[in-house]
C-alpha cells in the first residue's frame, strides 16, 4: 500500500523519483556542476543547473532607486553586454539595524537569507524552472513576508526548486524596497513629485511583474498564467496588488496566505508618520529635498523611531497607484476576474506570543488582561468565557492563541473571502491550515508561517509527524490553482468556492477536506466587534 493515500503512482513518482533532492535520494550525475545560459530582454544570464532545475538568482529588474530616485518609482534595469552570472541572491532592502556597522549578521535560517547583504540597490528577482523550452508552464511569483518592513525573497523558506520540480511550474521570488524606503508618504508635505512615495515598494513589485511578462517565456513559463502568492506581509502585498490599476493584467490568479489586507493606511496616518520621520532626522516637513543625500543608515534610524510610535510604514490608500483600500468596503472591481485562494493557520499568533515563556503559564486572569487589547475591554471576560465553552479543558494560554488568531488573521480572511465571493466575479477558495506541530513537550500548535514549507514542498522545513503526504497534496493544490484557477485535485477532491451563506472551507490537516463555516461561532463573535483594521490609529507624538 502507498504511504501516500489518494496519490496515484504517476503523481507519487513526480514527488519522489523526480523530487529526489527533497527526499534525500542521490543527486543524478547529469545534474552535477552544470550551468545554463538564457538571453533576456536586457542581456544574457548564466544560472545553475542542479538536479534538473535551472536557477537564476540576483537578476536585476530595476535600476537602483537611490539619490534623486529615492521614494519614487524605479526605472527598468538597463541592458548589458556579455553574460552576467546569476548564481547568488541580490541585496535585500535596508531594514532594522542592517546598515549599522555592528549589526547582527544573518547566518543560517532567517527571513533575509543566509549571509544576506543590504543595500538600496535591492531590485532583484530569482527564477527556478524545470526547463528553458517553450513549456508554457504556470508561473508562481512569491512575495515575501515580514510585513511591509523586513524580509527578502532569498530566505531558505522560499527556495523554489522542489515546487518547480514536483509540480512542473516556474517559481519567481523577488526583493523590493521596504519600510520608509518603500512606503514613506511624502505626498502632503513634499508635493506632486512624491505623490506616489507611499507605494514605491509596491510599484517595485509591479516593475518585477512587468519583467515577468516580458521575459518569463524564455524561462519556460507562460506569461498568460501568472499567479502572485505570498504569506503574512506577502499576502498583504497580494491584497494591495488586487487594487492597483497598474498591476492589472500582469497576473491572473492570487493567493493570500495569512495576510488579508482589507484596509491600509489613510493619508492622515501616512502623513503623520512621515512628519515623525522627518522630525527624527532633525528636518522640517518642507525639507524633503534633503532626503536624497542622507546616508541610508541614518534613514533607518529615523524609520525605527517613527515606527516605534506609529507602527510600520505601509502603503497609503488614495495615492495615484492605490486609489482605494484593497478590500474595503468591498473587493476591488478592477480585479473581479482574478480568482483567489485565501487562508490562515489555526493558531497564527502562537508564533509570536510563545517567544515569551511567561505566556505559556498565564492563568485565566492573565489571559483576560491581554484580551482587553483585542476587543472592547468590557467584553474581554465574556470572550474568554465563550472560548472556554468552545474549548473545554484547554490551557488558558492556548485559548489566548485561539482568541488572538480568530480576532485578526482568521476573521479578516473570512471577510476578504466573503467580499470576493459577493462580487460574483471570479471565485474565492478559502482554507484553514490545521496541521499540528510541537510547541512544548506535551503541547502542539499551528503557528504563523508553518504552511509555507508545505506549499513549497520543502520537507526539511516542515515540522510535525510525517509531513510528506500533506505537503504533496498542498503543493499540488497550489500549483493546480496556478495552472487552471481551481485548486481541486484528484488527491484533495473538489474544493468548493466560498460563499457567505454556508462558507465552505478546505481544512488542511491529517485528514484534509471541506467543512462548512469552520469555527463559525468564533467568527460571528469576532465579527460583532468588526475587523481590527477598521480602527484608525491614534496620531501620537515622537518619543
Amino acid at each position: 500500500m502507498s504511504r501516500y493515500p489518494g496519490i496515484t503512482r504517476r503523481r507519487l513518482l513526480r514527488h519522489t523519483a523526480i523530487g529526489g533532492l527533497a527526499l534525500g535520494l542521490p543527486l543524478p550525475l547529469f545534474a552535477q556542476g552544470k550551468t545554463s545560459v538564457v538571453e533576456t530582454s536586457a542581456g544574457k544570464l548564466r544560472g545553475a543547473d542542479v538536479q534538473g532545475i535551472k536557477s537564476f538568482k540576483g537578476i536585476r529588474y530595476g535600476e537602483p532607486p537611490t539619490g534623486a530616485g529615492r521614494f519614487k518609482a524605479a526605472r527598468p534595469a538597463a541592458g548589458w553586454s556579455g553574460v552576467r552570472e546569476a548564481l547568488d541572491y541580490g541585496h535585500c532592502s535596508p531594514q532594522g539595524r542592517s546598515m549599522e556597522p555592528e549589526r547582527p549578521r544573518s547566518t543560517g535560517f532567517s527571513l533575509q537569507g543566509e549571509n544576506a547583504t543590504f543595500s538600496e540597490d535591492c531590485l532583484y528577482l530569482n527564477v527556478w524552472t524545470p526547463g528553458l523550452d517553450s513549456g508554457k508552464r504556470p508561473v508562481m511569483v512569491w512575495l515575501h513576508g515580514g510585513g511591509f518592513s523586513t524580509g527578502s525573497g532569498g530566505s531558505i523558506l522560499y527556495e523554489g526548486s522542489n515546487l518547480a520540480r514536483t509540480q512542473d511550474v516556474v517559481v519567481v521570488t523577488l526583493n523590493h524596497r521596504l519600510n520608509a524606503f518603500g512606503f514613506l508618504d511624502l505626498s502632503e508635505i513634499a508635493g506632486e513629485e512624491y505623490a506616489d512615495s507611499s507605494t514605491a515598494g509596491m510599484t517595485d513589485i509591479v516593475l518585477a511583474l512587468q519583467w515577468v511578462q516580458k521575459n518569463i517565456e524564455r524561462f519556460g513559463g507562460d506569461p498568460g498564467r501568472v499567479t502572485i502568492f505570498g504569506e503574512s506581509g506577502g499576502g498583504r502585498k497580494v491584497s494591495v496588488l488586487m487594487a492597483m490599476p497598474a498591476a492589472q493584467g500582469l497576473f491572473h490568479r492570487a493567493i493570500v496566505q495569512s495576510g488579508s489586507q482589507l484596509r491600509t493606511d489613510s493619508q492622515a496616518v501616512g502623513t503623520h508618520r512621515a512628519k515623525l520621520f522627518m522630525e527624527a532626522l532633525g528636518l522640517k516637513p518642507n525639507e524633503a529635498d534633503k532626503l536624497k543625500d542622507i546616508p541610508p543608515g541614518k534613514l533607518l534610524g529615523a524609520m525605527n523611531r517613527a515606527s516605534a510610535v506609529m507602527d510600520q510604514f505601509r502603503p497609503t490608500a488614495g495615492a495615484p497607484s492605490l486609489p482605494r483600500h484593497p478590500f474595503d468596503p468591498g473587493a476591488p472591481a478592477i480585479s473581479a476576474g482574478v480568482p483567489m485562494m485565501i487562508g490562515s493557520n489555526l493558531t497564527e499568533t502562537s508564533f509570536f506570543m510563545s517567544r515569551d515563556p511567561r505566556v505559556l503559564t498565564l492563568d485565566a486572569a492573565g489571559v483576560v488582561e491581554r484580551v482587553k487589547n483585542m476587543v472592547p475591554a468590557g467584553k474581554a471576560g465574556e470572550v474568554f468565557a465563550a472560548y472556554q465553552r468552545f474549548y473545554p479543558g484547554m490551557e488558558p494560554s492556548d485559548i489566548l492563541f485561539r482568541i488572538a488568531t480568530d480576532r485578526g488573521y482568521f476573521l479578516d480572511s473570512t471577510i476578504q473571502g466573503a467580499r470576493k465571493a459577493e462580487q460574483k466575479g471570479a471565485p474565492a477558495f478559502v482554507y484553514s491550515f490545521e496541521w499540528e506541530q510541537p510547541l512544548t513537550e506535551n503541547r502542539t500548535h499551528v503557528p504563523h508561517g508553518s504552511e509555507i514549507a508545505f506549499a513549497f514542498y520543502n520537507l526539511d522545513l516542515a515540522r510535525g509527524d510525517n509531513p510528506e503526504p500533506l505537503a504533496a497534496v498542498m503543493s499540488e493544490a497550489w500549483a493546480e490553482f496556478a495552472r487552471s484557477g481551481n485548486p481541486s485535485t484528484e488527491a484533495l477532491g473538489a474544493w468548493t468556492p466560498y460563499n457567505p451563506d454556508n462558507r465552505p472551507t478546505m481544512v488542511f490537516s491529517e485528514k484534509s477536506g471541506m467543512v462548512n463555516d469552520p469555527r463559525g461561532e468564533q467568527r460571528k463573535l469576532m465579527l460583532s466587534f468588526g475587523s481590527q483594521q477598521e480602527r484608525e490609529p491614534e496620531l501620537k507624538p515622537l518619543n
